[in-house]
């Protein structure tokens, strides 16, 4: 049994906040979260070192005595090398034998047992190399700054850097796009995997005159590759200073990084690069990533890239997005440019893609009161974080399912979350599940069938089976925790069969993800 750290409530066992204040729930997920590069720490994972040692055991076993056979050798090459070096020095001659020798072939070496030994254990040499067991190659991130494992979990900013002017909890700032910022603003991100695209949710818990909260609901996963990950929750604190003239972004949510990272924001740009680019059509950026490293006090890396975002269209673009549960278009500013790691060292010696100039794109709000951040893409493992939908609250919300189901008999349903290719319903659809069962307790006679679709990342057996379990657990939502009678709901499923949107883009599998109803 778990219970909230603010308010002392009992917590729901797989909610990732406290149902009473609002408060996230702490959990410790895996480290990879929506970032451009899933960076592996620099010491490896307990289970890679598990096959390692187990795929290499028997190996080092029968070359143990070739390895000290080995280093024995190399050992007396570099003394014979030596003493080459002093008869060479006393002699007057070359290595190779007079210096007019130098640069001309020397003779073949047949039958010279110790050179063909050497060569041999030279092989095992480089064989023991590759193996890890040489020379550790020089780190490229060493010049990086560091964030001490003390200071992840801390609040860093500071009270010099307050906000003159912020909303008051209840209150909201509107600007001209109509999506305010406030607490309880909900945005829903989708995050391009191979095995599907996973859904985090990000809310304003918070808004004081020195952070603005963000909280994070997710599947964390461990790697790139991976296909099951595991649900965790984790907030950041975005400095009121920042918000307004940080230069930087980080994406990533999860506690191996740190609460608090100045200089960036995460759900927005900041007010002055929305200046810069309404102003001038040119802004300098950075991007930031958290880079966990096996450091003496543990802790890891700011591993940052920057360069200069120059707005592409004149005029705005529409974007497609869900708003309160209605696909619409919001006006975005589109800016492009070449990222390039800051860290002199890293920039020269890395082998790594990921620290290569990468082509990156930004898609903003035209809204200066709420600059969020619709997509962020860069040209790497197809990165691109966006937002597919987007809530808040409104003083007198529009009861739109049930007006669907009395005009049209049909309602689309968008805000019921679930699990990452699972049928496990998230928290966060309780809004949405209770305007059902509100329609349903306002209409006595009705009887609603609940039709579960997908997009088309699976295959069409499998989004079948996933499409009618996710109906069933509607329908046990409403049943279990609205006391809604389960004989008025029918389920089915239909998969990918469906679409009501392209399946290429993120967006347009986000608008396929939906439950429909029909009322009989």
């Amino acid at each position: 049994m778990k219970f909230c750290t603010a308010c002392g409530a009992e917590l729901d066992r797989d909610s990732g906040f406290c149902g009473k204040c609002g408060t996230a729930a702490r959990r410790t997920p895996p480290a990879v979260q929506p970032q451009a590069v899933a960076r592996e720490s620099s010491s490896p994972g307990s289970r890679k070192l598990f096959l390692a040692l187990a795929a290499i055991f028997a190996v080092l076993v029968a070359m143990g005595i070739g390895g000290l056979v080995y280093l024995g050798h190399r050992a007396r090459k570099s003394v014979a090398g030596l003493t080459q070096e002093n008869e060479v020095a006393s002699s007057g001659q070359t290595p190779h034998g007079t210096g007019e020798e130098i640069g001309k072939e020397r003779p073949a070496s047949s039958g010279n047992k110790d050179e063909q030994v050497g060569n041999a254990l030279d092989g095992i040499g480089g064989i023991i190399d590759r193996m890890g067991f040489g020379d550790r190659p020089p780190n490229p991130y060493a010049n990086l700054p560091v964030v001490k494992t003390t200071d992840i979990a801390k609040n860093l900013c500071r009270d010099a850097d307050k906000a003159s002017a912020v909303p008051a909890p209840a209150s909201s700032l509107v600007g001209p796009s109509g999506i305010p910022i406030r607490e309880g603003l909900m945005l829903v991100h989708a995050w391009g995997r191979k095995s599907g695209d996973s859904e985090s949710i990000n809310r304003v818990s918070k808004i004081t005159d020195k952070y603005t909260e963000i909280t994070d609901v997710g599947t964390y996963f461990e790697t790139a590759d991976d296909v099951k990950g595991s649900p965790g929750a984790d907030l950041r604190d975005v400095c009121a200073d920042d918000l307004q003239n940080a230069t930087g972004l980080r994406t990533g949510f999860g506690y191996s990084g740190p609460r608090t990272s100045p200089g960036t924001t995460t759900v927005t740009v900041s007010g002055s690069v929305f200046s810069d680019l309404k102003t001038k059509g040119k802004t300098e950026f950075q991007y930031l990533e958290w880079m966990k490293a096996d450091l003496e006090d543990g802790g890891g890396y700011l591993h940052w890239e920057g360069g200069e975002m120059t707005r592409v269209e004149t005029a705005d673009v529409a974007f497609p997005v869900i708003v309160n549960g209605t696909p619409t278009t919001l006006p975005a500013i589109h800016a492009s440019g070449v990222l390039v790691v800051t860290d002199k060292k890293a920039r020269e010696t890395s082998t790594s893609d990921a620290d290569k100039p990468k082509r990156s794109d930004l898609y903003i709000l035209d809204d200066p009161r709420n600059p969020l951040l619709l997509l962020w893409k860069m040209d790497i493992n197809n990165f691109r974080l966006q937002i597919t939908e987007i809530r808040f609250p409104v003083d007198k919300p529009v009861k739109k399912i049930e007006q669907d189901l009395l005009k049209n008999k049909h309602a689309v349903v968008y805000g019921i979350y679930f699990d990452y290719n699972s049928d496990k319903i998230k928290p966060e659809s309780e809004p949405v599940l209770r305007e059902i069962a509100e329609a349903l307790e306002n209409n006595p006679d009705w009887t609603l069938t609940v039709d579960g679709h997908t997009d088309n990342i699976g295959g069409d057996a499998y989004n079948l089976e996933l499409s009618k379990r996710r109906s069933a657990a509607v329908k046990q939502a409403l049943a279990a925790r609205f006391g809604v009678n389960p004989t008025r709901l029918v389920t089915s499923g239909y998969g990918e069969s469906r679409p009501v949107d392209r399946n290429d883009t993120l967006e347009g599998r986000a608008k396929n993800r939906r439950v429909e109803l029909t009322r009989e």
